[in-house]
């Protein structure tokens, strides 16, 4: 699971999760090289970056090759590199995370 992400304190989901290998990034280099490095079966797209996208905002801390993208960009870099049944997991409210996050890690188990 990739979860791109700033300041939020990652020790505290992976024991909720049932300990899932996860990857968190700060910045879109760091993403975009974990999108190449191997197959993922959850993204998770931080709630401030879905907020800034709710108010048809880019998404800010972008780097040259994604300056001034939107999630719709994102995501479909994620399916480019992830494959088309990847599951993506956004929302704008901190608490949905660990519920969606369950439910896309039950989906993904199951394929």
């Amino acid at each position: 699971m990739i979860l791109k992400w700033v300041g939020v304190q990652l020790s505290l989901l992976p024991p909720v999760l049932g300990n899932p290998e996860m990857v968190s990034v700060t910045n879109d280099d760091d993403f975009i090289t974990e999108l190449q490095r191997k197959k993922w079966s959850v993204i998770l797209f931080a709630p401030g970056a879905c907020r800034y996208d709710a108010t048809k905002s880019p998404i800010p801390g972008s780097r040259l090759q994604t300056k001034g993208w939107r999630l719709a960009e994102y995501r479909n870099l994620v399916r480019k590199l992830q494959g088309e049944d990847i599951n993506i997991v956004e929302t704008t409210d901190e608490r949905q995370i660990v519920p969606l996050l369950r439910k896309a890690l039950e989906i993904s188990n199951e394929s």
